[in-house]
């Protein structure tokens, strides 16, 4: 696949950028592997925030923690890349990224996300609603397939904003608000429709497209038990109207990225600790 030419040697590019140029909306869960730690070149939603060479912009305590964490030879968790090409971009572990680079440490175990560009045309009202919803939120890379998910999706972030309102005590921006849900509710949302085998059984829809159709069976199902019933018992309920099977109780126990949240927000959202 050819891949973007860097303006710079070692500035860290936006995989919502590269993503928007290469119409990357195909991708397969490729599970942990080993990664080179110099072909990690970018960031999902932080680039602005490093510097060439994967450096941190304002390192902070945590930089600190996992780099003592990782002199000392200690086992930390697989950062989460997407891969496009041979190259990756950081989802969760910029700490654990530029901590491995300014150590010289060659490969780092990660959870992969392949992508690739898909062949699917869109029509102008599809890409009107896309750059519309990326204009205002700042978020690329999410790939509907159907004009109306991007307006679910505007509503979800509002919604959103709402709550970190209330949890934080101010206003919070709506471009603000849509990265948190990005990471917190989209991403975590996505793995475990993956984690689920959901792609196969919609081989012609993007995982954009299968979220909202997990948040529409979510929002029904709620209405009709007079309670929002959370993503975890939408996505059992959904996966098995599908399948008309139910999963082995130690499946569903299985933990996966969704479970994970906490350190997400650690790494990647400080704003929301309070002082």
């Amino acid at each position: 696949m050819p891949l973007l030419r860097r303006e710079e040697k070692g500035t860290i590019r936006a995989f919502g950028e590269v993503s928007k140029k290469l119409n990357l909306s195909n991708r397969v869960y490729r599970g942990i592997q080993v990664v080179p730690v110099e072909k990690i070149v970018g960031s999902v939603g932080r680039a602005k925030d490093l510097l060439p060479g994967f450096r941190l912009r304002n390192p902070d305590v945590r930089y600190y923690r996992v780099k003592r964490a990782m002199e000392r030879g200690e086992v930390l968790p697989p950062i989460i890349v997407y891969k496009v090409g041979d190259e990756y971009y950081v989802l969760d572990g910029n700490h654990r990224v530029a901590v491995a680079k300014e150590l010289g440490i060659e490969f780092l175990d990660a959870e992969v996300v392949e992508f690739f560009p898909s062949e699917r045309k869109e029509s102008k009202t599809l890409r009107a609603k896309r750059m519309e919803f990326e204009n205002l939120t700042d978020l690329k890379g999410i790939d509907a397939g159907e004009p109306r998910h991007y307006d679910a999706f505007l509503n979800y972030i509002k919604d959103y904003a709402v709550m970190l309102k209330q949890s934080l005590g101010r206003e919070v921006p709506l471009k603000e608000a849509a990265l948190n849900w990005f990471l917190c509710v989209y991403t975590p949302s996505v793995q475990r429709i993956v984690e689920e085998g959901l792609e196969e059984k919609f081989p012609d829809k993007s995982l954009a497209d299968i979220f909202a159709y997990v948040m529409d069976y979510k929002w029904y199902k709620s209405q009709k038990e007079g309670h929002d019933i959370g993503f975890d018992r939408a996505i059992e309920g959904f996966v098995k109207e599908l399948t008309g099977k139910e999963r082995p109780e130690e499946e569903r126990e299985k933990k996966g990225l969704i479970h994970r949240v906490g350190g997400l927000l650690e790494e990647v959202l400080p704003w929301l600790r309070r002082e």
